[in-house]
């Protein structure tokens, strides 16, 4: 799970959970939205090329790593943004699908985002907490994506 950094009070969060190596589903409250998406991996390359062949990058921020609810990393993402393309780190990203986030989720969401980002470090604090949000993504995918 990879959790974009968003420290408090920002009202915007991503939050992307991998089906496999090559799809993903994403919680998303930024600029182009309140949703829920699925992409698909179209392309892999270097940024550098990706510059060449999409044009300059449009924005960068730090994402944190999860996994088994537990800190692995954090590491700066450059964006290309091409509407239902996403060029990340070199990587080409296609939104498949798209559907509205109700906004009970969608500040729900934004509370386990602003927690994880203020508390990357020491999440082991709140096993608890970290569980619920775990356990509310699962069921979402599982309802997102059948």
């Amino acid at each position: 799970m990879e959790v974009d950094y968003n420290p408090s009070p920002k009202e915007h969060y991503f939050i992307s959970i991998s089906l496999n190596e090559n799809e993903v589903i994403s919680f998303d409250n930024t600029t182009k939205g309140h949703r829920v998406i699925k992409q698909v991996l179209v392309e892999k390359q270097t940024q550098d090329e990706a510059v060449k062949k999409y044009g300059k990058i449009t924005g960068g921020w730090d994402t944190i790593v999860l996994e088994d609810g537990k800190f692995v990393q954090k590491y700066h993402i450059e964006w290309i943004d091409k509407d239902k393309l996403d060029i990340v780190n070199g990587e080409t990203w296609k939104t498949v699908w798209e559907k509205t986030l109700d906004k009970q989720l969608g500040d729900k969401l934004l509370y386990f985002s602003q927690l994880i980002s203020d508390h990357y470090n020491e999440l082991e604090k709140f096993p608890s907490v970290i569980s619920e949000f775990e356990i509310l993504l699962s069921k979402e995918i599982t309802k997102q994506h059948v």
